[in-house]
């Protein structure tokens, strides 16, 4: 079962995403209002947290930072408000390992809470396009089809990799630093159960024709 955290200052909302996550198997294990009561969540040492952005008194992304720094091995997924590119930047940037907007369907919530636990990084669809740097490059990118289990930005990274770039390259491309290509690269082998590169560029070759 997947532990779960939650830093949100709406009660409602919070509610509602423990009653949600509770449906789905998912078991809801420490709980804050604000930045200043994450040391329950500290505590708890969940799988993942789920962070809102907006809180009374500061930050989701300080959150972030800290949790970064105290829980390594806890995932975390920003949940908020903002749909804005710049936004789910920064959340990124901080830490985090997804973005998601609140009015995401319960479903997609759900999943990205799966993803992020089992190592993937999720960006939310109507978020995806407005993120800068991923979906600026000229290069093939598999269609969501026939990768379903990868998030966008994996699939644009995949893409990279069957056209026989290396993670240099795709770094530069995209944006990132060597080594969070190389994270990348290790989830998607991982999740599509593929023992190297080749193997990668094969499956994209079988599920698009090219």
């Amino acid at each position: 079962m997947i532990r779960v955290g939650v830093v949100e200052d709406h009660p409602l909302f919070r509610d509602g995403l423990r009653n949600l996550l509770a449906a789905e198997g998912l078991q809801v294990v420490a709980e804050s209002s604000d930045v200043s009561g994450i040391d329950s969540i500290v505590s708890a040492a969940p799988d993942v947290v789920v962070v809102d952005l907006g809180l009374p008194d500061g930050t989701g992304l300080d959150v972030v930072r800290r949790l970064r720094k105290e829980l390594s091995t806890t995932r975390l997924l920003v949940l908020t408000m903002s749909a804005d590119g710049a936004t789910a930047s920064r959340s990124l940037a901080a830490g985090a390992h997804g973005h998601l907007v609140k009015d995401a369907d319960p479903a997609e919530v759900v999943a990205a809470i799966r993803s992020v636990s089992a190592g993937s990084v999720v960006v939310g669809a109507s978020v995806a396009d407005r993120l800068h740097g991923i979906s600026d490059t000229a290069a093939f990118t598999p269609a969501a089809e026939a990768f379903p289990s990868l998030t966008l930005r994996e699939r644009q990274v995949l893409g990279l990799v069957a056209d026989g770039w290396p993670n240099s390259r795709i770094a530069t491309e995209l944006g990132l630093s060597d080594k969070t290509v190389s994270n990348y690269v290790s989830s998607i082998l991982s999740t599509l159960h593929a023992p190297n590169r080749a193997a990668l560029s094969g499956l994209v070759r079988e599920a698009t024709g090219r």
